[in-house]
């Protein structure tokens, strides 16, 4: 066997005739733009599950079979493409609609992945968004909604962002992104790259929605999207500076005063590659949300 890292039955795509999907798709927060809809329903493609610790695919090419197991082997999940029966534990389950392969990827319906699978699926009839999350998803939903407050934030920084329409987009030049959040807080921040600022909020569904956006790049023209927030108050910033590899961190009162309270060499501190957001020190989360 071999680790199923893409589609690997070869069924050509015409037989499928997908429109685009009705709802917005979101993997552990993050979009997932690959999703399709055929004949009303909704599939996904099954890499975009891939969760080592909950279940891991692979495919035996002498039977066409793809097998999802968990680390443990407790559970085994069998799949043939364009078959409406997949074999869960041992037993037989009839899917709402077959397997497809599509361009070279495996797409298995979203009922299969919640019923089956057991993941977490659930709909936001207002929004028309569909919201999946694995294990380890929900784990960090979890510390992103009550957890410790520099996890949440680092998880936070790192979901897709949903935009309104015909929002904004960076015109200026940079390698810098700035962070700040109001102080305690990790569901809501401003971003600031390239002259654009976005607010964002993490919603109840833990999707990062921009609220708000302020253009300066043609400065003293700004252009305004959105409804702009409240003051933060006391805020905390992190400036991440690519070019440099260098990491800034600090906190501004409520008058704009700055006061930097470290800086990180990535290339002198390796521990730090690819870390934004670092503990400050006696701040206590105050938007845990149960």
């Amino acid at each position: 066997m071999t680790t199923l890292l893409g589609g690997l039955l070869a069924v050509g795509s015409s037989a499928y005739a997908s429109t685009p999907v009705s709802n917005l798709v979101f993997i552990n927060g993050m979009m997932e733009d690959s999703a399709i809809t055929i004949q009303g329903r909704t599939f996904v493609q099954l890499r975009a599950l891939d969760d080592p610790e909950w279940l891991t695919y692979t495919y035996d090419a002498k039977s066409r079979t793809i097998f999802a197991r968990s680390k443990d082997n407790s559970r085994v999940v069998q799949l043939k493409a364009g078959e409406k029966v997949a074999i869960v534990d041992g037993k037989k389950t009839t899917l709402d609609a077959a397997v497809i392969i599509k361009d070279g990827h495996t797409y298995v319906p979203l009922r299969f992945i919640s019923e089956s699978l057991n993941a977490y699926v659930t709909y936001n009839d207002a929004d028309k968004r569909v919201i999946i999350r694995t294990p380890a998803g929900q784990k960090a939903y979890k510390k992103l909604m009550s957890g410790d407050l520099t996890e949440a934030r680092t998880i936070a920084i790192r979901l897709s962002r949903v935009y309104a329409k015909d929002a904004l987009t960076p015109q200026g030049e940079g390698f810098t992104t700035d962070y700040t959040f109001p102080e305690g807080q990790a569901m809501r921040f401003m971003v600031d790259y390239k002259s654009l600022t976005n607010y964002v909020e993490i919603n109840e569904d833990g999707l990062a929605e921009v609220k708000w956006q302020k253009d300066a790049f043609e400065f003293p023209q700004i252009m305004e999207k959105g409804t702009k927030p409240v003051d933060f108050g006391n805020q905390v910033f992190f400036t991440d500076s690519l070019m440099n590899d260098l990491l800034i961190y600090g906190k501004i009162d409520a008058s704009g005063k700055e006061m930097e309270l470290g800086r990180i060499d990535r290339d002198q501190q390796s521990q730090y590659k690819n870390i934004v957001i670092v503990p400050i020190e006696g701040e206590v989360r105050t938007d845990e949300k149960k």
